[in-house]
């Protein structure tokens, strides 16, 4: 079964965004040029920028950290998402190349999604999919994020 990711609001967004609306409100009486620009530039921010995420089916807010590793630690990234009882390392330096991961986690639900990408021909292609963990298994990647 794959995993469907979708972007959604989070309360930081909302905020941020009718709080911009309401500066370029204010500002309207002062310049009505740069108060609409800055008004419209909220209501653009409510509308298109979302930055949290949530599983199709599912209410759980997710973050997403996503991070370049040195190829070293591939093996021991591919065993954990692979269900092994290894420790995930997280070097960032670029020794033999680098491999990318996609976290999507929530701390206090104890739950995440992993996914490892290998750089091959200057572009990101998927060397596992979308893994859910849950408890102490995600717990453990999430305090090496």
């Amino acid at each position: 079964m794959e995993i469907k990711l979708k972007k959604v609001h989070t309360s930081k967004d909302v905020t941020l965004s009718v709080i911009t609306v309401a500066v370029g409100i204010g500002l309207f009486f002062l310049n009505t040029g740069l108060g609409a620009f800055i008004a419209a530039c909220g209501i653009l921010m409510l509308l298109f920028w979302k930055g949290g995420y949530k599983r199709e089916g599912d209410n759980t807010l997710l973050q997403k950290k996503a991070f370049d590793v040195s190829h070293a630690c591939r093996e021991s990234l591919k065993g954990f998402l692979e269900g092994k009882d290894v420790e995930p390392q997280l070097n960032t330096t670029n020794e033999g190349g680098i491999i990318r991961l996609e976290a999507y986690y929530n701390a206090a639900a104890s739950l995440a999604y992993a996914q490892l990408f290998d750089f091959s021909n200057y572009t990101y292609e998927p060397s596992t999919e979308l893994v859910e963990l849950r408890g102490s298994r995600a717990d453990k990647l999430i305090e090496k994020l």
